[in-house]
């Protein structure tokens, strides 16, 4: 009797975990995102703020902040940096992503690798390594890609040294534009792309897209206080 006893509080104790188990699934399983019906073009609502569709691809869709979020150093210092391991990187997926999104919205973004390529411009020294980032800065192609290509961005590549320090101005200027969520924070905003490098830290930077839509695609010094407009893959 003793046996049969203990057999079935086994059983029980199994069929409970089994229960358990299944009803977490069953919970994961059914999470629905509100954005399934997104196209390109389209703003969504998310931590607060107004997300402007860029591209979308099987269950997820690339946004960016329609404004201009913070204003912020780029790095603390001035030294020849990458994308990984930089201050913007640290903030955008730690305070930026903690403080800003519900525990509902944070389910919806998904972690992506973002590939870090050197400035093709300048032959920027260091590959950056690619990272997995919930949130993160626009590279100079990425802007070029989502924003229009007028083709004057590839010719930049074939000028001489000296005139490279000239920026990409083009028809798509207004498209790359963003107004500051407040007059305190500046309007152009920082890529991840790295700047030029010819001497690491004098010319440590950042590329970055001015308050009138040009790209400077040389960059701003690292320590600079600049415009913050984060993008983020989010399910759909």
């Amino acid at each position: 009797m003793r046996y049969l006893t203990v057999f079935i509080m086994i059983f029980i104790l199994v069929f409970s975990l089994a229960a358990c188990g299944a009803g977490n699934n069953t919970s994961q399983e059914t999470v629905i995102s509100p954005f399934s019906s997104v196209a390109l073009g389209d703003t969504i609502q998310l931590g607060g703020f107004d997300w402007l569709v860029l591209d979308t691809q099987d269950d997820k869709a690339l946004v960016i902040s329609e404004k201009v979020l913070s204003q912020r150093q780029w790095h603390y210092e001035q030294r020849l940096l990458t994308w990984e391991p930089s201050d913007m990187r640290e903030y955008l997926n730690g305070q930026f992503f903690e403080e800003t999104f519900t525990e509902e919205e944070k389910a919806l973004i998904v972690e992506t690798r973002v590939i870090n390529n050197i400035n093709p411009w300048f032959g920027t020294a260091g590959i950056g390594a690619d990272t997995m980032d919930r949130v993160f800065l626009l590279s100079v192609e990425e802007v070029v890609k989502y924003f229009g290509d007028s083709g004057l961005l590839e010719e930049v590549a074939g000028w001489s040294y000296r005139l490279r320090t000239v920026t990409v101005t083009d028809e798509y200027n207004d498209a790359r534009t963003a107004a500051p969520i407040s007059s305190d924070i500046a309007p152009w905003w920082w890529l991840r792309t790295p700047g030029r490098s010819v001497n690491s830290l004098v010319d440590a930077s950042a590329a970055v897209v001015t308050g009138v839509g040009d790209v400077i695609v040389y960059g701003i010094y690292l320590v600079t206080e600049g415009g913050v407009r984060p993008a983020l893959w989010v399910k759909i």
